[in-house]
């Protein structure tokens, strides 16, 4: 019963817009929704350490118990390299990462240790990823050739080069394979664009002037799919 209700609160969080699409709320506003949702949640038991708290308590309800949400709103985190997810809980903690998928991290995440950060991570590295939702097949030949090799003529070097052959990434990049296309679209069309919104992308900041809405949204369809 006590699963059953954690993922309906879920479930209905997971129909919140995001905050473009809400007239950029601001991190106070989603900081007390998400900490509303955390009064709801069943209670923890009393050894679990304050990072398991927050994974079943505030995590949960954007990006599933699992790291494995349906919603396009939130990325997934399942089978995420824990290297890659530390740099994002730190800078979500000192506001470093300032995109609009960001803001809503700010405010429960700057009550995080590093032994937090450290638990969290490893607790959604562990979790085994869902195949992603297939998008149209007319995309995928070309999303994948673009992963693969590239876009020689703009400069654009071969995704696996980086995030692995199965796009399951490594330390230094992260997981992309299953991960929601429309995320994965708003961090190449817009936050990769402007350098102070994720600064520590720096390779990525060159890397997407050489590519168009077209190869973006076929290299998203592809990865969606895997």
């Amino acid at each position: 019963m006590t699963t059953q209700k954690s993922d309906r609160t879920a479930e209905n969080f997971a129909t919140v817009k995001r905050p473009q699409d809400m007239k950029m709320k601001t991190p106070a506003f989603w900081t007390a929704a998400i900490l509303m949702l955390a009064m709801v949640a069943p209670a923890s038991a009393a050894d679990e350490t304050h990072a398991r708290q927050l994974i079943n308590k505030v995590c949960s309800a954007c990006h599933g118990r699992k790291g494995t949400t349906t919603s396009p709103n939130f990325p997934r985190l399942a089978g995420q390299q824990p290297g890659y997810m530390k740099g994002e809980l730190t800078e979500f903690r000192d506001k470093s990462r300032k995109d609009p998928d960001a803001a809503p991290m700010w405010g429960w995440a700057r009550s995080l240790s590093d032994q937090d950060i450290n638990e969290i991570a490893a607790y959604y590295a562990s979790q085994n990823p869902i195949p992603g939702e297939r998008g149209e097949e007319s995309l995928l030949a070309r999303g994948k050739e673009i992963f693969e090799t590239g876009i020689p003529a703009n400069n654009v070097p071969a995704c696996a080069s980086c995030h692995g052959a199965n796009a399951e990434g490594n330390e230094g990049a992260p997981r992309l394979a299953s991960q929601h296309a429309s995320y994965l679209t708003r961090q190449l069309g817009d936050a990769f664009h402007d350098s102070t919104l994720r600064p520590e992308a720096v390779a990525m900041h060159f890397v997407v002037k050489g590519l168009n809405d077209a190869d973006i949204k076929a290299l998203t369809t592809y990865l969606q799919s895997k």
